[in-house]
This record gives C-alpha cells, structure tokens and sequence, in this order.
C-alpha cells in the first residue's frame, strides 16, 4: 500500500466521521426546538448551512433574517469558531455592516471541542436581537461603532433604525433564492389552490391519514419532499 493510498483513506475516513457528526450536531439543534430559528445543513456541503430567524420581540420584532453558517474545515474537532453571516442589512451593534458577519466571541471567546455546540450559537443569535445592550455589554469587541454609539447614547434613533431593518427584512421574504442549492430556505406567497388544503386541514383537525395510534399527530409548514416554508399574508 502506498503512502498517497493510505492518506487517500484516511482523508475518507475522515469525511464519514464527520459527517455523522455534523449530523448529530443538526439533531441537537432539532431536539432542542429553538422558538423562531430554523436551520438546514446545504445539500452540496454538510459545513455550509443555511438559516432564518424570526424575530418575536424586542427592537427588531416581526424581523425575518436569512444567515448562513459556515463551519470549519475540521469541524467538530477544530478550535475556529462558526461564522454566522447575515443575507440582510442589519443596523446591529455586533453585526459587521460590510460582511454581515455576527460576533459571537462574547459567549465563544474560544471554541471548546466537545463543549460547544452549534445550537448554543443560535441562542446567542436570538440573544443579540432579543437584548442588544446586553449583548453589547458582554462582548469584547464592537463590529459597527456607529449602532454600539446609538444604542448607548440616542436609544430612540436606534430603535428607529432597528425597526427599519425588520421592515425591509419582511419586504425581501420573497426575493429569488440566492442559491440553486435544494435545501436552500424558500418561502411562498399564500395560493389558497396549493395551501388551502393545508389551513382547512388544520381547522378541522383531520386527520384521516394518520389512522395509526401510534403516529404523531401533526402538520408541517413545509411541503412535503421540498423546502419551501407555506405563509399567510
């Protein structure tokens, strides 16, 4: 067996492993059923995942903010910490408002193997937008000065500014997908032919399929074999 042979298996090896673990870092976040986030591993890179939140209170409410997370590349045993890159402009003390990257040092000043987990970091997501002077005050670093100054200085411009972003946020809901990736998070406008069904279901509480006493018994949101998330207007 050749030198370029062995690393070649160990290179898969590798991957298999990671991907199991990653797998179970996405049942954590699952099992943990995080109010207003949702989250999918990409179909091309188990490492790139896509994200939203709802935001349900505080300056930003009714917000709805698209994010990617982006692991690293020995992801769950490297030290580097996620990124959590925002798709929105947002006016955020911790947010960068060229990159859109979110600092998350104030509760991972450094990523501890084993410790920390990927559904802890999107606590923290709904943290910063729930209380940005909390937020603010816990972490070591400031990514825009000029929100960190308002905040703490001209409460009611920020505010002001805040809410325009959660305005703007709810305008782009249906904008084009930014990537031809299937798991990529789509939402559609209400079409009462498609998600008609789907409401009177739910009014009725019919659920003649799931005749099985042992079935769990619910809808989903999300039409089944896609990832397009159903709304009202």
């Amino acid at each position: 067996m050749t030198l370029d042979t062995t690393k070649s298996e160990e290179q898969i090896f590798f991957t298999i492993q990671q991907e199991y673990k990653t797998l179970a870092e996405y049942k954590m976040v699952a099992a943990e059923k995080i109010s207003g986030v949702y989250v999918i591993p990409s179909f091309g890179n188990s490492l790139s995942w896509f994200g939203v939140i709802f935001v349900r209170a505080g300056y930003y409410a009714e917000a709805v903010f698209r994010f990617n997370i982006l692991l690293p590349d020995r992801f769950p045993q490297d030290t580097a910490l996620p990124t959590i890159i925002f798709q929105n402009d947002i006016f955020h003390p911790l947010i960068c408002p060229f990159t859109g990257t979110l600092d998350i040092t104030a509760d991972f000043p450094v990523w501890k193997v084993g410790e920390d987990h990927i559904w802890q970091v999107l606590k923290f997501l709904q943290f910063v937008f729930l209380d940005p002077w909390e937020s603010l005050k816990a972490s070591p670093s400031v990514l825009n000065k000029e929100a960190a100054d308002l905040l703490a200085q001209n409460r009611a411009e920020f505010i002001a500014r805040a809410k325009k972003c959660a305005e703007q946020s709810k305008q782009q809901v249906y904008n084009a997908p930014t990537s031809e990736d299937p798991h990529y998070i789509i939402f559609e406008k209400f079409n009462f032919e498609t998600h008609g069904p789907v409401i009177e279901k739910i009014k009725s509480n019919n659920f003649e399929n799931d005749s099985s006493p042992s079935c769990s018994v619910g809808l989903s949101w999300v039409k089944e074999g896609e990832f397009k998330a159903l709304s009202l207007e």
